[in-house]
């Protein structure tokens, strides 16, 4: 059997969910964390949850669906990136977290994986 490096499995490196000194660096950037609970309708949802969920998918490039389940479901999560996404607030968020908005050069899927892009 084979184990050499260049036939070994890949490993990711462990996500890390937002640090606190990250999460004060973003919130000024987020709409939610502006209107102060003034939503109607769905019960409030913690934003920092649902940043961590949709960083987990960035990170690991792995399918919306295959979230572990201490996030938001996976179709929360999904709603909010394109939200942020469309509204132009996701780039701000990566290029104040690693001064790069690289990591969204690669598209997800909701269920299938990862597309070319």
């Amino acid at each position: 059997m084979n184990t050499s490096p260049a036939n070994a499995p890949a490993h990711r490196p462990a996500i890390q969910d937002l640090t606190d000194e990250q999460w004060q660096n973003v919130v000024p950037l987020l709409p939610e964390m502006l209107s102060h609970g003034t939503r109607r309708g769905r019960p409030n949802i913690d934003i920092r949850w649902v940043l961590d969920s949709v960083m987990w998918v960035l990170h690991t490039r792995e399918p919306w669906s295959a979230m572990p389940a201490r996030y938001v479901p996976y179709q929360t999560a999904h709603r909010y990136y394109l939200r942020w996404k469309r509204s132009g607030v996701l780039v701000e968020i990566t290029l104040a977290l690693f001064k790069t908005d690289e990591i969204l050069e690669r598209r997800v899927t909701r269920k299938s994986g990862t597309r070319g892009g």
